[in-house]
């Protein structure tokens, strides 16, 4: 006798699952074995068995989970190793056109890292030669410009060094 899930027994189903249901069956679904195939990689079926079988059949489900569970588990854990296998091998073959490749490289970019020293050698000279001119001449202008400045501050400075003093004697006369 074909049994039924209904849309209301997944009350407790997150949203996604809930929705999922009602866009696959509508309100309601008869289940089979050929349905369950067909919709296996849609639904949460821990879910399911939890909420939906009695004991019995839940101890059931969990026992056969359990089995698949370690069939998955052998055919996995031997694909890993051929997969490891091959990738080993595509790595030594990687390898062996990486590394002459790689010493390839760093000849030709130490031969440009001695060409890239000398020019840069030349070029820091030349800035260094620029840079001490233009030094000189600036500390010429400083100095130059530093002696106009001290021409009119000394004498501004002298004024201001006698207006404090005789502040000073004004305030301590009259104090």
């Amino acid at each position: 006798m074909p049994k039924t899930i209904k849309l209301s027994q997944l009350g407790e189903a997150c949203y996604q699952q809930r929705t999922l249901f009602k866009e696959k069956f509508g309100d309601d679904v008869k289940v089979s074995v050929a349905l369950a195939r067909r919709v296996a990689e849609d639904f949460n079926w821990d879910w399911a068995a939890d909420h939906l079988l009695s004991a019995p059949a839940l101890a059931e489900y969990k026992k056969v989970r359990f089995l698949a569970q370690i069939d998955y588990e052998t055919v996995r854990g031997l694909a890993l190793a051929d997969y490891e296998t091959v990738r080993g091998l595509a790595l030594a073959d990687y390898n062996k056109v990486r590394d002459p490749a790689l010493a390839d490289y760093e000849k030709v970019r130490d031969l440009a890292r001695a060409d890239y020293q000398k020019v840069r050698d030349l070029a820091w000279a030349d800035y260094e030669k620029v840079c001490d001119l233009a030094l000189a001449d600036c500390e010429k202008v400083c100095d130059l410009a530093w002696a106009d400045y001290e021409k009119v501050c000394d004498p501004a400075w002298t004024e201001y060094k006698k207006v404090c003093a005789v502040a000073f004697a004004k305030a301590y006369l009259t104090d």
